[in-house]
């Protein structure tokens, strides 16, 4: 069912991860990429029953009658042999104005949670027992009612809660694990997904543990048990589980009230399905209670799945497994509906994995025959900094022969934490220059008793923020320690200096130490000196003389015209005057004699930059005669010119 689960320090009762501040409710969510067998679509029967509450229980009805002569609601007549508390609610009439004869109620057995006998209690009981549409429903969902019963009953009693709250998961998904509502909630208890995290249940690329039955069980049993500590009833329970904890508090101090019965009467103080929630779940219980008084004793329920639990390697693919079971990928699917590709999620050494019941000496036979004893694949950890490239060039692979490995589109980012499958292969060594990278930084000095100094190469895509999220620094230190305008967008092969705080797990990331590099401060002689070495030329002074003109100066020292000019940052015709200096960057062998004092050491012919984790070394060539470059093709045009 659609809603938005809320909580904040709610979860430090279950065990959870606690955040300071305000309650704060989930947002409806939108549906996440496909799920092999799974639509993403409401399910018939809980398509069925939403179009049946419209009718009953419609916008423009008013759930409790009240006229200026009766500004209060008369209380519903119940049989004596109820004891449960008459509350407030609609007369004796039906929605057809015909009185109701009530007397079927008497001799109910009572579930283990509180029922109240609202008028729309009884609604939804006269629906479940006599309108066909609520039979067909019911005997649809008491039919798989032990598809997970024991599993779910079990870890009810565990938790010292009562067992009757398995209809909740009843009303969510109808028992149906692959359930998916628009708003994103998935599994038996339709968590959505920022709520799931923070009850344990993973969500990445390889698995949706919402889907879990038994791992989804547990932290549904686990928030309504806080949900009812924190609010004291389990009507306020029930209410917050569908329309938030945060969303339901601000409700409850608004109306100045913590009865939920009177909260669901009042004007705007409950969305309309939260207004009908309470009162289904109580419904379904009593006829979970009392099948034959509702038409369903007779139901052939499905019996509970069989199945054994045998472990394999991490990221192993679901056909191996599949024929050692003697079952098939698709039964595989639907008995571990938690899987989302067809293969095991790989990051781990050993990987549980449903196989049907009765299969485990046989799969543990043919398990022995057919697994490899050298693996041909194995787990890698997608750090910060790593692209899927890199890492198909480190194991000898495409990118796309990669991505078809894990089952990843085109359009797919790879996360940081992700464990991705990669071939067994030696990985091939980076290619380390023996000095180590030069990086160029700003001026200024920076000192910090508990961060770290490291240096980060910027990879496509890269976003500032992002970058500083990761590594706990804020966007005004990032730009305070580099040259960079945050405004403008990061270039692949730029390097960040960054000054983590110990905090961070710099494992989970690809940077260089302070050690590991050269800096050298950008404007710096050192700094010019350096990148005209790397080009294989030496950059001297030379002081105008008389008569001397730009053009001559740039043939006389083998460059162009506009190199000249680029470099002293003047234009081409601009008039120069004796004694004027000049920098000049040239080849060794054009050095005049009188100027080979100003080289201070011999010049790096073609050196390539360093790799970097994998990355390709890429050689800068000097540009021959300087040309405009074409506004098409951009990241094509990206040789180095002479003037650096």
């Amino acid at each position: 069912m659609r809603r938005a689960l809320g909580l904040v320090c709610l979860l430090a009762l279950a065990g959870a991860p606690c955040w300071s501040g305000r309650a704060r409710a989930q947002e409806a969510e939108p549906a996440e990429d496909a799920i092999p067998g799974v639509e993403g679509e409401e399910s018939p029967e809980l398509r069925a029953l939403r179009l049946a509450e419209l009718e009953i229980f419609g916008r423009d009805q008013a759930i409790v009658e009240i006229t200026p002569q009766m500004p209060r609601p008369v209380r519903l007549s119940v049989p004596d042999a109820l004891t449960s508390d008459a509350p407030m609610a609609r007369t004796e009439s039906g929605a057809t104005g015909r009185a109701r004869d009530l007397s079927w109620l008497e001799g109910l057995t009572l579930p283990d949670i509180p029922v109240r006998w609202d008028e729309r209690v009884i609604r939804y009981l006269e629906f479940f027992r006599d309108d066909a549409r609520g039979q067909q429903l019911i005997r649809s969902w008491m039919r798989r009612l032990d598809r997970f019963g024991p599993t779910i009953r079990q870890t009810l009693r565990e938790q010292g809660l009562p067992e009757d709250l398995i209809y909740v998961a009843m009303i969510e998904s109808g028992f149906d694990p692959r359930a998916r509502s628009g708003a994103g909630a998935v599994g038996l208890w339709q968590f959505v997904s920022r709520t799931g995290a923070e009850y344990g249940l993973t969500q990445d690329h390889w698995v949706d543990m919402r889907m879990d039955p038994a791992a989804s069980t547990g932290a549904g049993a686990r928030y309504l048990g806080a949900l009812q500590r924190r609010f004291g009833t389990w009507e306020l329970a029930f209410a917050a589980y569908n329309m938030g904890y945060g969303a339901l508090l601000r409700s409850i101090r608004k109306y100045d009230t913590n009865d939920y019965w009177e909260l669901s009467h009042l004007e705007a103080a409950l969305p309309f399905e939260t207004s009908l929630y309470v009162a289904k779940v109580m419904a379904c219980a009593i006829v979970g209670r009392n099948p034959e008084r509702f038409g369903v004793g007779d139901i052939v329920r499905e019996d509970p799945i069989a199945i054994d639990v045998v472990e394999v390697p991490g990221g192993t693919s679901l056909g191996p497994i599949a024929r050692a079971a003697g079952t098939t990928v698709e039964e595989l699917h639907r008995l571990n509906p938690a899987l989302r590709r067809d293969r095991c999620p790989p990051g781990s050494e050993r990987v549980p994995v449903r196989i049907p019941g009765g299969a485990r000496t046989a799969f543990e036979r043919a398990w022995a025959r057919i697994r490899p004893s050298d693996p041909v694949e194995r787990s890698h950890v997608v750090r910060f900094g790593e692209d899927l490239a890199a890492i198909a060039r480190r194991h000898g692979v495409t990118e796309r022969e990669l991505r078809e490995m894990n089952e990843l589109a085109e359009e797919d980012r790879v996360g940081v934490g992700l464990a991705i499958v990669v071939p067994a292969t030696t990985v091939r060594a980076s290619e380390r220059a023996s000095d180590p990278p030069v990086i160029a930084i700003p001026p200024g000095t920076f000192e910090y008793a508990d961060r770290r100094r490291v240096f980060y190469r910027v990879q496509r895509s890269d976003e500032l923020r992002e970058i500083a999220r990761f590594f706990g620094v804020t966007l005004d230190e990032v730009r305070q320690w580099n040259a960079i305008d945050p405004r403008a967008a990061l270039q692949e092969g730029m390097f960040l200096q960054l000054f983590v705080p110990t905090r961070i797990d710099l494992g989970r990331a690809i940077v260089m130490s302070a050690e590991e590099v050269r800096t050298i401060v950008i404007g710096s002689e050192e700094f010019y000196e350096h990148h005209v070495r790397q080009d294989g030329r030496v950059r001297l002074r030379y002081r105008v003389r008389t008569g001397d003109t730009l053009s001559e100066i740039a043939e006389r020292f083998g460059l162009s015209t506009g190199s000249m000019a680029r470099i002293n940052q003047i234009a081409r015709e601009a008039t120069l005057r004796v004694g004027q200096e000049l920098v000049v960057y040239c080849e060794p062998a054009r050095v005049p004699a009188e100027l080979r004092d100003q080289i201070s050491s011999e010049p790096v012919v073609a050196q390539a930059e360093t790799e970097v984790e994998g990355e390709e070394a890429e050689t800068e060539e000097p540009e021959a005669e300087e040309a405009e470059e074409p506004e098409a093709d951009i990241e094509a045009s990206a040789e180095a010119d002479p003037a650096g």
